[in-house]
């Protein structure tokens, strides 16, 4: 699955702004700690005030990076003998 990894530099920006109506960023990190966006939150945008994250140059994104979603793994599950004490 493709995501797009947000610039240091924007991610207090975007985490918890408004994109569209009832619609917000929640940008998370995934397992290289890159913080990312979903395509969804990107081709939502209708706010002005993210619109910087659409820009197009050649056809690429200029502010943000499309790389492949490498998620967080789970944290370990407690054994049962664990599970009991």
């Amino acid at each position: 699955m493709i995501v797009y990894k947000l610039k240091s530099q924007d991610v207090d920006k975007v985490k918890g702004g408004q994109f569209a109506p009832d619609c917000y960023f929640n940008p998370v990190q995934d397992v290289d700690g890159n913080w990312i966006i979903s395509i969804e939150e990107l081709e939502g945008i209708q706010n002005p005030d993210f619109m910087f994250l659409t820009l197009k140059e050649d056809g690429e994104y200029v502010n943000v990076t499309p790389i492949e979603y490498k998620p967080v793994p789970p944290p370990p599950m407690p054994n049962q003998t664990e599970a009991l004490n």
